[in-house]
């Protein structure tokens, strides 16, 4: 069901993130392709996940199981998940482990990814666009996360018919995960 790559070489002092797929999003795709690359270039250990099959009818029980399999494979719990749209799935799992998230376009229309984030502390993001429509920020309302809405950005987070806004506007996500990353602590 899952299959981990080490994105970085090992590095034993190294922090560990993991970042969670879409359905038919990949870590290759842009908004984990950076993250990972930018986690990286912090020092990070990398980890991504590829899911050998689709998430059927019950997102939530899929993503438990790839939970299980993926920090099952790992030397250790992770210090950070980084997760796009179905891999949103995993927030219940990491927030009660204690574990930050950055949550790109979380599919908040499920109460389960809504009341875990609704409940989320200060280290975790949310990142979200206007035009999406999984996102609705008031199924979060109560959240001490910090979330970073992009105006007229689709699910992608990208603003269609625009590259150059889209490029913009993912530039400023970038930096903001950036900085949010550089805030989590060492376990």
């Amino acid at each position: 069901m899952v299959i981990l790559h080490r994105l970085t070489p090992a590095a034993d002092t190294a922090r560990t993130a993991v970042l969670l797929p879409g359905h038919g999003y990949t870590a290759q795709a842009p908004l984990l392709h950076w993250s990972g690359l930018l986690l990286a270039e912090a020092g990070w250990n990398v980890y991504a996940v590829e899911w050998t099959d689709a998430a059927a009818d019950d997102p939530a029980a899929f993503l438990r199981r790839a939970w299980a399999e993926a920090t099952g494979a790992l030397e250790r719990v992770p210090d950070l998940v980084v997760a796009k749209s179905l891999g949103t799935f995993a927030a219940p799992l990491a927030i009660a482990a204690g574990i930050p998230g950055v949550w790109l376009t979380p599919l908040v229309r499920h109460d389960i990814v809504a009341e875990a984030l609704s409940a989320a502390s200060d280290d975790h993001l949310v990142v979200a666009g206007t035009a999406d429509a999984s996102w609705n920020r008031d199924r979060i309302v109560g959240t001490r996360a910090s979330v970073a809405v992009v105006a007229d950005a689709d699910h992608s987070l990208l603003i269609p018919g625009d590259w150059r806004a889209s490029y913009a506007a993912q530039q400023t996500v970038f930096a903001r995960i950036a900085a949010h990353v550089a805030d989590v602590p060492h376990s």
